[in-house]
């Protein structure tokens, strides 16, 4: 018996690190980018316009804005499990449906119900259920996790161009419905809490006893700092232009006269940089100075912006590359500071409250650098705006720095 509680409480905290990571694969690959590989099909047989089209990113980035931190408080008080096996088979209605799709108001539909799965299965339940399982080694395993919100996009675009060439638009979404339906049964049957609920310990927590989920600061203690606010407001921002400019790249690539495949490729090499990126920040994350990585990644993506903005297809790859090393690196500071900052009792209306800032810019983002190109006819002066966006982020990063360092020692966790 001694035996077998030792063993797993060796290998089942890392279990549930890499059940994060394939979560986050299945609900973040087919709930954002990689979607857009059905964009031109879209296109030409519904003759939507630009705008109409990436109206549905933005509803399903609204419902991460309106309900967020409504899905956080749920997530504190039954835990993050019963959470995730809704916003699997939501998922799985959502694609099942999207077969079915004959106008743009359908579409928006489904996308409202992909946005309610990425709330309840998506990073934050994930960041929650992982960094509850890990008192030492936490930049290691979140970092691992966090490699699924970029892997699934990596993964995904491209086989979403196979099925799309395949078998057609229609039957590649009822392919598609089966991998969430699979991530149903796997939560089901392999996902716990934490490991009280199996009376083991947390990585490098002495104390059986000792729960990471009711460790760490009120929502109204972490409300009343600076820090809270300044990550709110950088997210917000942040978000706007990552998202607005990613969800436009495929058309944007293609329009430069790259093919589909090249363009899939281009894709799919982003969010592969870029859950690279997510990993080695986290793991060196307790090593390296958070405060000058973030501001070195804001200049890295408001140059990626501007690069794409040049309309120069050699400007193409170092653009891309730029943009997918600083969100990696951006997006894990998010996380990470908050995790460590704030603690686990209330992460998810703490949590929640920072993803609805940042499905705020989400929201915005791909509507309106699609509504700007409608305009111009061209990303030119969208992806511009965004670049100028992101210098905005730079200098209130340089704030962002100051606050943690003022308040570091009185907010940390004790």
């Amino acid at each position: 018996m001694n035996k077998i509680f030792y063993e797993k409480n060796n290998y089942y905290p890392w279990l549930i690190c890499f059940s994060g990571l394939l979560i986050l694969v299945v609900i973040n690959g087919l709930t954002t980018t990689s979607l857009s590989v059905f964009d031109k099909v879209f296109i030409n047989e519904f003759h939507w316009k630009r705008d109409e089209l990436k109206l549905r990113e933005s509803i399903t980035n609204s419902v991460t804005l309106f309900f967020i931190l409504i899905s956080g408080v749920i997530i504190d008080r039954i835990r993050v499990k019963k959470m995730m096996l809704f916003g699997s088979f939501v998922l799985t209605i959502a694609l099942f449906s999207y077969s079915f799709v004959t106008n743009k108001y359908q579409a928006y539909f489904i996308h409202f119900l992909l946005g309610l799965s990425m709330i309840t299965a998506g990073s934050v339940a994930c960041i929650i259920l992982v960094s509850s399982w890990f008192q030492e080694k936490k930049g290691l395993a979140l970092g691992i996790v966090l490699i699924g919100t970029s892997l699934g996009s990596a993964i995904f675009s491209p086989f979403n161009h196979y099925l799309l060439s395949e078998f057609g638009w229609r039957q590649s979404f009822m392919i598609l419905a089966a991998f969430p339906t699979l991530i149903f049964f796997y939560i089901y049957f392999v996902v716990e809490n934490s490991p009280s609920d199996i009376s083991i310990k947390a990585l490098g927590n002495e104390n059986i006893t000792n729960d990471l989920l009711i460790e760490g600061m009120t929502y109204q203690e972490a409300t009343r700092t600076h820090l809270f606010w300044l990550i709110c407001l950088c997210g917000f921002i942040t978000f706007y232009c990552l998202v607005g400019t990613i969800a436009n790249v495929f058309l944007h690539l293609v329009g430069l006269g790259f093919t589909e495949t090249r363009a899939s490729f281009y894709l799919s090499l982003y969010f592969i940089m870029a859950g690279l990126a997510k990993l080695f920040v986290s793991i060196f994350s307790d090593y390296i100075n958070p405060y000058w990585v973030f501001s070195i990644c804001c200049i890295m993506m408001m140059m990626g912006c501007f690069g794409l903005s040049m309309m120069n297809i050699q400007f193409v790859f170092p653009s891309i590359a730029l943009m997918a090393v600083s969100w990696g690196g951006i997006y894990s500071l998010y996380n990470l500071i908050a995790i460590k900052t704030f603690g686990l009792a209330s992460a998810g209306k703490i949590n929640g409250t920072i993803n609805m800032f940042e499905g705020g810019g989400s929201l915005l983002g791909p509507v309106m650098t699609g509504f700007v190109f409608s305009i111009n006819h061209s990303y030119q002066l969208a992806f511009t705006i965004n670049a100028g966006l992101m210098f905005v982020v730079l200098i209130l990063s340089l704030r962002f720095k100051a606050f943690m360092l003022k308040l570091q020692k009185p907010i940390s966790p004790q």
